[in-house]
């Protein structure tokens, strides 16, 4: 069992359920894999000794035999071995026996296989084919280098060289450590605008609809803002030549100096993100801007891989048992130590429901939202979704302050007008949540999530009201 080359990719399952396997096989079989099959844990061991596959995906129902533990096995622990894990409704609860792993991915078997399948497949085979381009590279590196030891004058451009590829990892690791936490784009602008060696930077990403580019609403020393251009029809794989030539042209007129074009690209063979950076010195001529643009891509497609997979899962409390932990909060002393705070959306929602004619993309906010919040969280926090409009966190006494504190800097600078269609139509709306503290029960939530929703009716008809007089002052006039 050997490893191919390119974007081909070998695949084994790990699942005696006869029934499962023949359907992540089919799933397979529709991006042109044959998938290895094995129905023991002891089995792939012994086979593993040949050669490794590029995935293996594993029913967790195989993470052990006997004595015998997937998470054991050498090239699970030294990080060779990429794997998989997948479940069904009847398995899910042993998911949390890979706790601690790091897999790409989790599969389910449920009516999305196939996609679920397809969008792990893509990601791999663009991973592989960077890493064959990222090892040419570094190939390319130890050439310059021995090259270097013969050839006095060409040492200081390999030294030059090593420095630069040096500097660009340092960047990239420390914009994935960033973005946990934070989104990619802002990750990226942080660290350009403490970049001494440019002078100016710029940067074009698609909005949810993929008809528009646009560019984040911040004010940085060297960030030009760039106005957003309408491209007449949809993005939909990412951005498309005309549009990259739209762009271009914007960067060329606003920069002095013709900029570096840089193409971030995630999953698809088309950018996600262009980027222009410009610079006055002289030794910045060569620098390997196709490095930086290939390490960039990487760090955005790790970021999405990471995005995949479960983010703090144990945090998240259904509705239901949060209504009865608010009553059990009420009447017991032993979880006194924990207050109740409500984090209020109505307003977003609200906003998404007057415009109409501005489409709100309420799955992709939901993602980005709850992605970047859960990095922020503490673990000993518990949060429950009540709706689209509110999240309750319950709190340890002592986290209290802080929480509050990070949720209030969180809902600043989160950027809601991204998801709305037009952005440019809401940047005035008063959509931002409000964050408040709820007395220990069910029914107090209820009569303040009541309360909440009355205080917006009574708001909005007084707004008709004004309008109604003022339109009356106008014909009286």
């Amino acid at each position: 069992m050997q490893t191919t080359q390119g974007s081909e990719l070998v695949v084994a399952i790990l699942m005696d359920d006869l029934s499962g396997a023949k359907d992540v096989s089919s799933a397979l079989r529709t991006q042109d894999i044959f998938a290895h099959h094995y129905q023991s844990l002891e089995e792939f061991w012994g086979a593993s000794q040949l050669g490794l596959p590029d995935l293996l995906i594993v029913d967790v129902t195989k993470m052990s035999q006997g004595s015998v533990q997937f998470r054991n096995h050498p090239k699970v622990k030294d990080g060779s071995l990429k794997y998989a894990f997948f479940s069904k409704d009847t398995t899910k609860i042993l998911l949390q026996s890979t706790l601690g792993m790091e897999p790409v991915g989790y599969l389910h078997q449920d009516i999305s296989l196939n996609s679920q399948v397809k969008s792990l497949v893509s990601s791999l085979r663009t991973e592989k084919v960077k890493n064959a381009e990222m090892t040419e590279l570094r190939q390319k590196v130890e050439r310059i280098q021995n090259r270097s030891q013969r050839l006095i004058s060409e040492r200081s451009a390999a030294e030059e060289f090593i420095a630069h590829y040096e500097f660009i990892r340092n960047l990239c690791l420390e914009i994935e450590n960033e973005a946990t936490t934070n989104d990619f784009s802002a990750s990226l602008v942080n660290k350009l605008e403490n970049w001494d060696g440019i002078t100016g930077y710029g940067l074009y990403e698609l909005n949810q609809s993929g008809q528009k580019l646009v560019a984040p609403e911040i004010t940085r020393k060297k960030f030009h803002p760039f106005p957003s251009l309408w491209l007449g029809q949809a993005n939909t794989h990412g951005i498309e030549q005309f549009a990259q030539d739209m762009a271009l042209q914007v960067a060329n007129d606003l920069f002095d100096i013709e900029p570096v074009s840089i193409r971030v690209h995630g999953a698809s063979h088309l950018p996600e993100m262009l980027l222009y950076i410009s610079f006055s010195e002289e030794r910045m001529v060569n620098f390997p801007w196709d490095v930086l643009e290939s390490s960039l891509s990487s760090s955005l497609r790790k970021l999405k891989l990471q995005r995949d997979m479960p983010q703090y899962q144990s945090q998240f409390m259904p509705m239901w048992e949060a209504l009865d932990t608010m009553d059990r909060l009420q009447k017991d002393t032993i979880d006194a130590d924990l207050r109740i705070m409500a984090l209020s959306l109505v307003p977003l929602t609200d906003a998404a429901k007057r415009r109409t004619g501005n489409k709100f993309y309420w799955s992709a906010f939901f993602n980005d939202f709850f992605l970047q919040l859960s990095g922020r969280l503490q673990k000993s926090t518990k949060l429950s979704l009540m709706g689209p409009w509110h999240v309750v966190f319950f709190i340890p006494k002592e986290n209290v302050e802080s929480e509050s504190r990070m949720l209030q800097g969180f809902m600043k600078q989160f950027g809601f007008w991204k998801f709305f269609e037009d952005n440019s139509q809401v940047l005035t709306e008063d959509m931002l949540p409000s964050l408040k503290l709820l007395p220990p029960s069910s029914s107090h939530y209820f009569r303040s999530f009541e309360r909440e929703f009355e205080e917006l009716r009574v708001k909005e008809e007084s707004k008709r009201l004004m309008n109604q007089v003022r339109n009356e002052r106008k014909l009286s006039v």
